[in-house]
């Protein structure tokens, strides 16, 4: 496994706030993914793309921040693809990370993802399409 950044996100307490800004910036326009805290994500999410007509290719998301979430609560996850999600997340929090999320499923596109918290702070997104072993 090459461990390749295959996806990434911003996370905000102000998601309107953002999403204005980095559409005047960038021309980026937001199509929403997923509502509230009954969603698979547990609160609000877009997809971003590339282009003023919304039809662009899907480059990242933006993220509601959690309420309750520590802080930084703000601020750009990297998503890293893993072969083994669960041998990940336990080498992680061995090496003194914190797991935010365990293995969760997208949406029902057969991938997978967990979140941990790094040793300084920072969340990094484990990815993978492989089911739990």
């Amino acid at each position: 496994m090459s461990h390749d950044v295959v996806w990434w996100e911003i996370e905000t307490p102000d998601p309107a706030g953002a999403r204005a800004f980095y559409g005047a910036l960038f021309g980026w326009t937001f199509e929403r993914a997923f509502d509230g805290p009954e969603s698979e994500l547990g609160g609000d999410y877009w997809l971003i793309r590339r282009g003023g007509d919304g039809a662009g290719a899907s480059i990242g998301g933006l993220q509601a921040a959690l309420p309750g979430r520590p802080p930084p609560s703000a601020g750009v996850r990297l998503y890293v693809e893993v072969d083994d999600l669960e041998a990940t997340v336990e080498r992680a929090a061995a090496l003194g990370a914190t797991v935010e999320r365990g293995r969760t499923l997208l949406g029902g596109d057969d991938f997978w993802f967990a979140t941990v918290r790094d040793p300084q702070g920072v969340s990094v997104g484990l990815w993978t399409s492989r089911p739990p072993a």
